[in-house]
């Protein structure tokens, strides 16, 4: 199992808490590498220097900047052809230590699924008929009635005061039930194969590489791969990189991320006729 990610130039000093997560796995890893490409189109200045990187942590090169997608379709493309198990994951996220673990087990049920632990559907918020043949269905829980959420919040803003610092807030567990998504969210992590994306997956229009999760799930679902979201798995919690050039944030190409996202959606209705 190898766990993949990328960055950019701003977050390059703050990338020491998600990389300990990796590093702190119950399931150990076999290679963590951080794909960095030789030029950013973001970042046009950069200058070339490169992040310092605790023991166990690869930094590994690609000619080409994918946007949000570098962290895995440059190791897909150098794993193409082999069984590797490849995980990618965000550089602004603190994993929780059996992450690895439970994709691992997952990945002993679903051999062949592209699987995840956060995702949605596509309808009805980006349209659509929301008719789909792959049942079930993952289902998230409601925020407002989720209890157990709620509960250990109060518990933390309790003991917060008692202690006089700030214990953050509660970790939720997103979905409630394990089943079929459109899009998978790279924040949760994410393990493929190489052969879930062919050469069509690098060729990304304007405006969609700053989507990289409609992309990338689209890519996998127009070559047949299903993806399985399995549920009741503690969210990741936000790293300190998080706040610092975000994309969700930003308007790229005229496009703020829900228009984005929306082109993105359209894009594979037209193209490969998936997510009716």
């Amino acid at each position: 199992m190898i766990i993949t990610l990328t960055s950019i130039p701003p977050r390059f000093d703050h990338l020491g808490p998600t990389l300990q997560s990796f590093l702190e796995q119950t399931h150990r890893a076999d290679e963590i590498q951080l794909w960095i490409p030789s030029v950013y189109r973001r970042f046009p200045d950069w200058d070339g220097a490169l992040p310092d990187l605790p023991k166990g942590v690869t930094v590994c090169r690609c000619d080409e900047d994918f946007g949000p997608a570098t962290k895995i379709l440059p190791a897909a493309r150098h794993y193409r052809g082999s069984s590797t198990e490849l995980v990618f994951a965000d550089d602004d996220q603190i994993y929780p230590p059996e992450w690895l673990a439970r994709i691992a087990e997952m990945r002993k049920l679903r051999p062949d699924d592209v699987l995840a632990t956060l995702g949605f559907q596509t309808h009805p918020e980006f349209s659509g008929t929301g008719k789909r043949s792959d049942k079930p269905r993952a289902l998230r829980r409601w925020r407002k009635t989720d209890i157990r959420y709620h509960a250990h919040g109060a518990f933390l803003r309790w003991k917060s005061r008692l202690l006089g610092h700030d214990l953050g807030g509660p970790v939720r567990r997103v979905f409630m039930r394990s089943g079929f998504v459109d899009v998978f969210e790279g924040r949760g992590g994410v393990a493929v194969k190489p052969d879930h994306f062919d050469d069509a997956a690098f060729d990304i229009p304007p405006v969609l590489w700053a989507v990289d999760d409609v992309w990338l799930s689209g890519m996998a679902t127009r070559l047949g791969h299903k993806i399985w979201l399995f549920a009741n798995q503690r969210d990741p919690s936000a790293a300190q990189a998080e706040g610092i050039e975000g994309l969700a944030e930003q308007v790229i190409d005229g496009a703020d991320r829900h228009v984005a996202n929306q082109q993105a959606v359209d894009y594979m209705r037209e193209e490969y006729g998936i997510w009716p």
